[in-house]
């Protein structure tokens, strides 16, 4: 019982140890959180909140792939990336729809000017 206990255990160790560094993901999910800044997410509050996880996410994900934690520090790194990629989303959409707001209002001006200028060609006819 003993020694099949501690096999499992040596195996389990081992498998941790043979994990791989995720650098790639590591570097996506950086990469993916300098986009979203870039895009102006410290401007848009959601935005900013998604942006500070990632890069909590990113730091943890640091420190543990240096205690040698590369399968937890993984996962990190994939949250990261996704907590970036909603953070420039949500830029993005606040951006169109800022813009969407400004298109109506110079519409809606437009539209004003027109019926002042139809009227007072009304009035001097």
């Amino acid at each position: 019982m003993k020694t099949k206990l501690l096999c499992a255990l040596v195996l389990s160790t081992a498998a941790c140890a043979s994990y791989p560094a995720p650098t790639e993901h590591l570097a996506s999910s950086v990469a993916a959180a300098r986009g979203a800044q870039e895009a102006g997410a410290a401007q848009v509050p959601e935005a900013a909140l998604q942006l500070k996880m990632s890069e909590e996410q990113i730091a943890t994900a640091k420190k543990l792939m240096a205690k040698g934690n590369n399968e937890h520090a993984d996962y990190m790194t994939l949250r990261a990336y996704n907590d970036a990629a909603l953070s420039l989303a949500l830029t993005r959409e606040e951006t169109a729809r800022r813009r969407a707001q400004q298109s109506a209002e110079l519409a809606r001006l437009a539209a004003e000017r027109e019926r002042e200028s139809v009227a007072q060609q009304n009035l001097s006819q």
